[in-house]
């Protein structure tokens, strides 16, 4: 099955893609202070103050945070290089087109709604089922 998509739509979606791209590795750099991550978390660690917990949690949520952002990143690269095949833009479940109002709010998905849905309603069973 091949993407129902225009080139006029696929290029809207790469030009978000991008605009993304180039927002979050401002924001990455910028809440780096302009040093590699592991630098950071070093400089993290080393930092001293004095309600030992207090650090702990803002470590934690410096690190989860960066982490966050470079998920996202590692998503939209990984969508900018999926849209240039044939398949972009058709559910990786189902196979079936992914709609346009969808992908225009989140060209980095790879499920229609439905797969998607489904998904989210297994893992949450999964997780009940664990606890």
């Amino acid at each position: 099955m091949s993407s129902t998509l225009t080139l006029e739509q696929l290029a809207v979606l790469k030009a978000t893609l991008v605009q993304r791209q180039q927002v979050l590795r401002a924001e990455l750099q910028s809440h780096l202070g302009g040093q590699g991550r592991v630098e950071h978390a070093r400089e993290q660690l080393l930092q001293g103050l004095d309600d030992e917990r207090e650090h702990d949690a803002d470590r934690e949520v410096d690190l989860a945070r960066s982490d966050s952002s470079v998920g996202a990143l590692t998503r939209i690269e990984t969508a900018l290089q999926h849209l240039l095949s044939k398949d972009y833009g058709l559910c990786g479940d189902c196979g079936k087109a992914i709609g346009w109002e969808r992908l225009q709010h989140s060209p980095e998905v790879t499920r229609c709604i439905a797969c998607q849905t489904a998904l989210e309603r297994n893992s949450g069973a999964d997780m009940h089922r664990s606890i």
